[in-house]
């Protein structure tokens, strides 16, 4: 963000104040097997991974693509994580970046909304309300429609529902973004992450250091490859 003073946005003019992350902060905690499951291929045609897969990822390439994707969220840095998702949102639909637009512009403060759908717009503000709450892109990315509605309003809770997860895009942004080139030092460590044992039950990692083991369940324990 420019010192030089607030951003000017492009959000909608209609009233759309964000809500209480607070209110969400349990979806963080949910397991990978219980986050794959709410996934939703509905309406969602855009490309579900890297541009070298010639097939629909099965639910375990999924699953790992979302593990290696909370690993990146905990271990790399603002930059190389504004970057990957600049890729990742650039290989969405059209309207499904104006659905994070949309989601974006009621979701943070007006000083770190977006200006536009752009993906360089949507990668800024989206990392940056990531730095504030540790599990909001994955809950946004996983409901984009929570509390938004196409004429930029907010639902009402008899309008929430499954409906709410027929536009997920974390797996194709999962996908995306954990490919990126710029994050290829940061993944390094994944495979002996907890992240990883999630998905693979071979998978054995002892805590590092003192930490205590519910800590490092949290991901609380630091980054296993010195900060990413």
């Amino acid at each position: 963000m420019s010192s030089a003073g607030p951003r000017r946005t492009a959000c909608p003019t209609r009233a759309v104040p964000h809500h209480h992350w607070g209110s969400e902060r349990g979806d963080a905690v949910m397991g990978i097997r219980d986050e794959l499951g709410r996934l939703t291929r509905k309406g969602d045609k855009a490309g579900h991974g890297h541009a070298s897969r010639q097939h629909p990822p099965t639910e375990v390439e999924q699953a790992r693509d979302v593990a290696r994707y909370r690993y990146l969220l905990r271990v790399a840095s603002h930059e190389r994580l504004e970057q990957a998702h600049q890729e990742a949102f650039t290989a969405l639909e059209p309207g499904q970046r104006e659905r994070l637009f949309l989601r974006l512009c009621h979701d943070l403060p007006e000083e770190d909304r977006p200006s536009s759908s752009s993906p360089a717009e949507l990668a800024h503000a989206a990392v940056v309300a990531q730095q504030t709450d540790r599990g909001y892109l994955l809950r946004m990315l996983r409901r984009p429609g929570q509390g938004v509605t196409e004429g930029h309003g907010i639902n009402t809770p008899s309008e929430s529902g499954d409906s709410l997860f027929a536009g997920s895009v974390l797996a194709p942004v999962a996908a995306t973004a954990t490919h990126s080139t710029a994050v290829s030092d940061s993944l390094e460590a994944f495979h002996n992450s907890p992240e990883a044992a999630q998905v693979d039950a071979s998978v054995f990692v002892r805590p590092p250091g003192p930490v205590g083991h519910a800590a490092w369940e949290a991901g609380l324990g630091g980054a296993p490859d010195g900060g990413g």
